[in-house]
């Protein structure tokens, strides 16, 4: 009994004691933010530069495409603002707001090892109109796809353990989201679809096949049907232009008839 109470209360101090470490860390930041913002100097350079000094003391790695953990496990920015973005194969979590704001990604690819999609780690993309999420995905946290106003599609590969309601918030082009077809009832729970307060088209891969399938054969059945009928116009077209190439030839006819002889006879008339 006094060991499970020693245990516990250990457990309690060290809780107490890392609470209290966090506290002073944030107290010593703000400090300095207000120091530094005392002697004249902008709030932004302020952030920035302490933002600068942590990236020093602590392992980070950096190459050209991004920031991340020391073992590139976490992928904590993305620089640039390309159209395509294809992510390490090493990376298994996708830090916060790592994407947000790029205005330009269009395509990007997901590692087939990534667990976890943080938040805001893709809001605000305006031009990404499709994502792919991979089997390993584990857990989509809230707003992690918020604000992306071409975003059309989604695709889950796998089944994954937990997807925030929100993790699409303000997507309004939003409508199709497919899943495997055994949880596609979960997934819809999971976003309260059966409240009516979000107009998602949730559907099984199965279902999506039979759907593009259908879609296609209806577009095809457009397209005979158009060319068919532009066929049509075009023997109609024809038709009429040789009805007036003829008219105009029969006209032209008739006008030469029409015409007086004229005599070109030198005879001198009789005296």
């Amino acid at each position: 009994m006094l060991e499970i109470i020693g245990n516990f209360a250990s457990r309690k101090e060290t809780s107490i004691s890392t609470y209290n470490h966090m506290k002073a860390n944030k107290k010593e930041l703000l400090e300095r933010i207000t120091k530094m913002s005392k002697k004249g100097g902008k709030l932004e350079t302020a952030v920035l530069t302490l933002a600068l000094q942590k990236l020093d003391s602590e392992d980070f790695a950096i190459d050209e495409e991004g920031v991340y953990n020391s073992d590139r496990t976490q992928l904590v920015y993305s620089r640039g603002d390309r159209e395509e973005v294809s992510i390490p194969a090493t990376i298994q979590t996708i830090g916060e707001m790592a994407f947000a704001g790029k205005k330009h990604l269009k395509k990007v690819t997901l590692p087939k090892g990534l667990k976890d999609i943080a938040r805001e780690a893709f809001a605000d993309c305006d031009a990404l109109e499709e994502i792919v999420l991979p089997a390993s995905v584990e857990t989509v946290e809230p707003y992690a796809f918020s604000d992306c106003d071409r975003l059309k599609r989604v695709v889950f590969e796998g089944a994954p353990k937990k997807v925030s309601r929100k993790a699409f918030d303000s997507c309004d082009e939003l409508h199709d989201i497919s899943v495997p077809d055994d949880i596609v009832k979960a997934l819809r729970k999971t976003l309260h679809l059966n409240d009516g307060d979000i107009n998602y088209l949730v559907v099984g891969h199965n279902e999506d096949k039979g759907k593009k399938i259908k879609e296609e054969k209806k577009k095809d059945k457009k397209d005979k049907k158009e060319e068919k009928t532009a066929k049509k116009n075009d023997k109609a077209d024809k038709k009429s232009d040789q009805k007036a190439e003829k008219k105009d030839k029969k006209k032209k006819e008739g006008g030469m008839a029409d015409k007086p002889m004229t005599s070109t006879s030198n005879t001198k008339p009789a005296e």
